[in-house]
This record gives C-alpha cells, sequence and structure tokens, in this order.
C-alpha cells in the first residue's frame, strides 16, 4: 500500500514537473513571438487579400508560383512605397514652410471676410478668432501655446508610430509573399482550426475569408477611393497643407468619421479667401466628395450587409488604441470575424433532443 503510495506521488510530482515545463517553453515562445503578432496576422489577411491575383499570375506564367509571388510583392512594395514617399515629401515640406514662415515673421494669415458673420450660430465668434489670427498672430498663439504645445506633440507621435507601422506593414507584405507559395504554412493553418474548430472548420474558414474581403472592400476600399478624391481636391483648389490634410481624411475615413471635419475647414477657408463663385464651385465638389461613401459603399459591397456600424467602429478604436496605425485596419477585420463567427455560432439550430416518456409514469 505505501508502495502504491509512493508511486502515485512519484507520477504527480513527474506530471507536475512536466506541464511546468511545457508552461515555460509555451510562455518563452509566446514572448519571443510578440512582437511579430500584429504583422503575422496582417500577413495571413494580406495573403487571403493577394490571392486571387497571385492565382492570376501563376496561371498567366504557367504554374511558377515563386516567380508570381516575386512580382506581386516586389509590385505591392513600390504601390505602397512611392505615394507615400511623394506624401512624405509633401507634408515635410509644409511643415518645413510653416516653421520657417513661423521663425521668420512672414506667416500670415488672410482677414475672414465679412460673409462669416453672417453665418447662423457659430459665425460671430468664428469671425473673431480668425480674425484675431489675422491682425496678431504671434499674441493668439502665446495665448494658446499650451494648447498648440500638446496637439503638436501628439501630432509628432502620431507621425512617428505610422512611420513604424508602415515598415511593419512592408514587412507583412513580404511575409504574405512567402505564404502564397508556402503549401506547409497553409497546410498548418488548416490543421490548426481544425484542432480547434472541429467539424467546423471549414465553416470557419469560409465565414472568415468572405469578412475578410467584405471588410476590405467596404471600409478600406472606400476610405482610399474618399481619400483620393479628396486629395485631388485639396490639391487644386490650392488649400495649403494639402498632403497633412489628405492624411487627416485617410484616418478620418477608416474610423467611418469620413472627411466632413476636414471638409467644413477647408470651405470656411475658401469663403474667407477666395472668390464667392469659386468658393461655391468647390464647396460643391467637397460636399459630394464627403457623402461619397454612402454611393460607394453599396457599389463595392454589392448584396447583403456588411456588419453593424458599432462592430466596425469598436474594431477601429480597439485596433488603433492597441496597435497604432495599422491597428486601423487589422482592428475592423478581426473584430468583424469574431462577430461573424459568434453571430453563426447563435444561429446555430441546437440538436433535436429525444424525449422518452415512461408510460409508467402517467
Amino acid at each position: 500500500m505505501k508502495t502504491s503510495n509512493l508511486n502515485n506521488r512519484k507520477e504527480l510530482f513527474e506530471t507536475i514537473l512536466q506541464l511546468f515545463f511545457v508552461v515555460l517553453i509555451v510562455g518563452f515562445c509566446f514572448k519571443l513571438m510578440l512582437p511579430f503578432i500584429m504583422p503575422m496576422i496582417w500577413a495571413t489577411i494580406l495573403a487571403i487579400i493577394f490571392y486571387p491575383f497571385f492565382n492570376f499570375l501563376q496561371r498567366i506564367l504557367k504554374g511558377r508560383k515563386t516567380l508570381a509571388s516575386v512580382l506581386l510583392t516586389v509590385t505591392i512594395v513600390g504601390l505602397l512605397i512611392l505615394p507615400i514617399v511623394y506624401f512624405l515629401s509633401s507634408a515635410t515640406s509644409n511643415f518645413l514652410e510653416l516653421k520657417n514662415s513661423f521663425e521668420a515673421g512672414t506667416l500670415k494669415i488672410t482677414p475672414p471676410s465679412q460673409t462669416i458673420k453672417e453665418w447662423p450660430i457659430i459665425g460671430k465668434s468664428l469671425y473673431d478668432f480668425l480674425y484675431s489670427l489675422s491682425s496678431d498672430l504671434q499674441h493668439s498663439l502665446l495665448k494658446y501655446s499650451t494648447q498648440i504645445t500638446e496637439l503638436s506633440k501628439t501630432i509628432m507621435e502620431s507621425v512617428l508610430s505610422s512611420g513604424l507601422a508602415f515598415l511593419q506593414f512592408i514587412l507583412s507584405v513580404i511575409i504574405a509573399g512567402i505564404l502564397l507559395v508556402s503549401t506547409s504554412a497553409k497546410n498548418l493553418a488548416v490543421k490548426f482550426i481544425k484542432r480547434i474548430a472541429g467539424s467546423k472548420a471549414d465553416e470557419i474558414l469560409t465565414i472568415s475569408v468572405s469578412t475578410i474581403y467584405q471588410v476590405v472592400k467596404g471600409i478600406i476600399g472606400v476610405a482610399i477611393i474618399q481619400t483620393l478624391i479628396q486629395a485631388f481636391g485639396l490639391y487644386l483648389a490650392g488649400i495649403p497643407y494639402a498632403g497633412i490634410l489628405t492624411l487627416l481624411c485617410l484616418i478620418f475615413s477608416i474610423l467611418q468619421i469620413g472627411p466632413t471635419i476636414i471638409n467644413i475647414g477647408v470651405i470656411i477657408y475658401l469663403f474667407s479667401t477666395g472668390v464667392s463663385g469659386y468658393a461655391i464651385l468647390w464647396t460643391i465638389f467637397f460636399i459630394i466628395s464627403g457623402l461619397s461613401d454612402n454611393i460607394l459603399k453599396p457599389l463595392l459591397l454589392g448584396k447583403g450587409a456588411l456588419v453593424p456600424m458599432l462592430v466596425i467602429f469598436l474594431g477601429v478604436i480597439g485596433g488603433f488604441i492597441m496597435s497604432g496605425f495599422i491597428g486601423l485596419f487589422v482592428g475592423p477585420i478581426i473584430f468583424s470575424i469574431g462577430y461573424k463567427l459568434f453571430i453563426a455560432w447563435l444561429d446555430e439550430d441546437p440538436e433535436n433532443e429525444v424525449v422518452i416518456i415512461d408510460e409508467n409514469a402517467k
């Protein structure tokens, strides 16, 4: 009896020791992989998005997968770098111009038009604020120096975060190119999902892929197209610091706020500095541009609803808080997938239970 107890204690100790080392190794591996979790998630999403293009190239190149993946990856990286370089150069020149003009004392704000006073509710206060900037810029800046300093600090931190996120995104594109040609990676992912989801694995894969396509088209695609329309108007209308405003339009569009806030400021600027006919023409353009997502979303989404706007909004805000700029993209996609899977689980019909009635119990 004593020998049996000793054996049981020994087996229990060995089991605890084995579990300890398993947890230790898993925890250490997770810590090593932690910096690469977001790039890997994003790379998986990108691989799914790029797969139709990869498949098309592969057919053209007569089945040469590696060459198709390299061409696709290089093309996407090039398409990303060129506009980003142009935008950064434009935004940098805007910042330097603003800084140099302020230091030289040549920075002037054009006096606002008298017609602004006639605007309802905000007209008089807005006119007074703009007039104070145009008449005594230095005093106005000193008055709001604390707020301006905090805002500038926040903007610079956001720019730095965006730069790091862009490098992370480039890394994700390269990893996605590798995943496209890696059969072992696909098999590993499918096996992992089947191991967790069991018989529901195929359904989960279908829901996940379909949701990714829907979110990319309905959120990111619409945001990019709307931002391009905005950029076209901002540059042609001669709006100062168009590069910075374009970035803000992109962020607001992804956040589902839209560029309306930017457009209000642009319209105020046009009416306060330009000819009325010129300002009215561009006002019509920016109103249409701000509402263009109402046309683009039905066209890109086709039939069927995406997910509730609240789900997208929470995913975007949560992703931004958790991972910065790249979280704006990953957050709504992951959260939408989770929502779709949750709804699929709720809508699943419960198994019919067979109730056996005992005749003697009557």
